[in-house]
């Protein structure tokens, strides 16, 4: 299945940090797991995808992001509990609760979607994230995804 018009229009953008805001059913799950693969397709990368809550991670990508990799024969090693998957060349894909906040500090990532970023603290993007991002070479880059949800941190941002 190719991608609708806004879908390629945030896709094709080469800039660090795009933003998916869109109204609900417009494909924002869709483009967040083919753009982890797409990332994640390069070998030896971490690539993390954080929404509100654990649920959501479970609930919103986690059966489609596996089925999608499962299908392309890409799975070295899968961790249900943890949700975590350990590609063939190396890469792994990640997804964390933005509840989880400092626990997210570690390694740097090469590529982080934030889902409903709106819901999520904005101290994990500036204070935790970001750096992260910022440790590796190339420097990382972010899909923020979001429903509007009036005035706050990610309308900033956008």
């Amino acid at each position: 299945m190719g991608l609708n018009k806004p879908q390629q229009a945030v896709s094709s953008c080469d800039t660090r940090f795009r933003v998916f805001c869109a109204g609900r059913r417009t494909g924002k799950t869709y483009l967040s797991v083919r753009e982890l693969a797409k990332f994640a397709r390069h070998p030896d990368k971490r690539c993390l995808y954080i929404a509100p809550t654990y649920q959501m991670c479970r609930d919103i990508i986690w059966k489609d992001l596996k089925e999608r990799l499962v299908r392309l024969n890409w799975i070295a090693k899968t961790n249900e509990s943890r949700l975590e998957l350990q590609l063939v060349n190396g890469s792994t894909i990640a997804l964390r609760s933005g509840d989880a906040g400092q626990s997210l500090r570690g390694g740097g990532y090469d590529f982080v979607v934030f889902d409903e970023a709106s819901d999520i603290d904005p101290e994990i993007f500036y204070e935790v994230i970001r750096p992260a991002l910022s440790a590796q070479k190339p420097p990382g880059s972010v899909l923020f995804c979001v429903t509007p949800k009036g005035y706050n941190w990610f309308k900033d941002l956008y």
